[in-house]
Formats: structure tokens, C-alpha cells, sequence
């Protein structure tokens, strides 16, 4: 009897000590302090900071875009003002090209103001820490696709007063010098 003893005494202290291997990580977890709520705050942590670098991402990209729009912009306009300045040494009647590029930079600049608002709003937009964010994060991201839509707008608005106003003024201004029989 005493080795079926030992055998079954054997079997029960395994039994046990597997028992308390097994229940040891939750032990050692719940006595560091780490409850449900924690990892959810850190998981939410983690999330925001995932959003903070696409935003970021975004902000840069937007950046460079708006450079990009900017030196265009600038480059045509110097062409239109050249091309403005040699018709007018030609004697040729300039006012309406010119008011008509008057308003053409008014345009490009209510750009560049609306395109520096968007770009505020997400920069404020990172800069929330993770608690600010449910709160706050809505209606700026609102706010900021509303100002994206009136940026893509005032491009629109640029591009197609370029084309049906200023090209047009350039060609009444060409037919106007090749009767005239001066030519370009």
C-alpha cells in the first residue's frame, strides 16, 4: 500500500502544482494592477497615437500640395502680367485683362487664407491629447472637411475663371493686335 500512497500523493501534488502554474500569470497581472479599465485607456492611447501620425502624415502632405498650388499660381500670374505689359507697349486697350487679373489674384489669395484655416484646424487637431479627443475630435474633424470642400473649391473657382476669363481677355487682346496687323 505505501507505493500506491506515494503513487496517489505523487499524482495530487502534480495535480496541484499545475493547478498554480496555470493560475500564476493572472495572480502576478492582477497584483501589478492592471485592471480591464487600464488596458483600455492604454489601448485608446494607442489608437490616438496611430491617428496623431496620419494626421501629421496628412498636414505634410497638405503642406506640400499648397506650395506646390501657390508657385503655379505665381508662375501664371507672372506670365499673364508679362504678356499684360507687352500688349500695352503695343497700344492696345489693357483694362478689362487687367481687372479681370485684379481679380483672378483676390481669388488666389482667399486660397491661400482658406488653405492656412484648414491647416490650422489640423494642426489643432493633433495637438489634442488621447481624454480631449472624444470630445473635441467630432466637430473639428467636421469643421475641418467643410474648410477641405471650400479649399477644393476656390481651386475650382481658380481654374475655371483662368480659363474662361483670363484666356479669353488674352484673345480678344490677339485678334485685337493681328487686325491691327502689328502680330505677336
Amino acid at each position: 500500500m505505501k507505493g500506491t500512497q506515494i503513487k496517489s500523493i505523487l499524482v495530487v501534488a502534480l495535480a496541484a502544482a499545475l493547478m498554480i502554474a496555470s493560475l500564476a500569470p493572472a495572480a502576478l497581472a492582477q497584483q501589478e494592477g492592471e485592471n480591464p479599465r487600464e488596458r483600455v485607456s492604454e489601448r485608446l492611447q494607442e489608437r490616438w497615437e496611430k491617428v496623431q501620425q496620419r494626421l501629421e502624415l496628412i498636414i505634410t502632405r497638405f503642406e506640400n500640395n499648397k506650395e506646390r498650388h501657390i508657385k503655379v499660381y505665381n508662375e501664371m500670374k507672372a506670365k499673364v502680367q508679362q504678356l499684360l505689359e507687352q500688349m500695352q507697349e503695343k497700344g492696345l486697350d489693357v483694362s478689362k485683362l487687367s481687372q479681370d487679373l485684379a481679380a483672378w489674384d483676390e481669388m488666389i489669395r482667399r486660397f491661400a487664407s482658406d488653405y492656412a484655416a484648414l491647416m490650422e484646424t489640423l494642426k489643432k487637431l493633433c495637438s489634442l491629447e488621447a481624454g480631449e479627443a472624444e470630445q473635441e475630435f467630432r466637430p473639428l474633424i467636421q469643421e475641418a472637411r467643410e474648410q477641405l470642400r471650400k479649399v477644393h473649391q476656390d481651386v475650382m473657382e481658380i481654374r475655371l475663371f483662368y480659363q474662361k476669363t483670363i484666356r479669353s481677355d488674352i484673345q480678344d487682346l490677339r485678334s485685337q493686335l493681328e487686325g491691327s496687323g502689328q502680330g505677336t
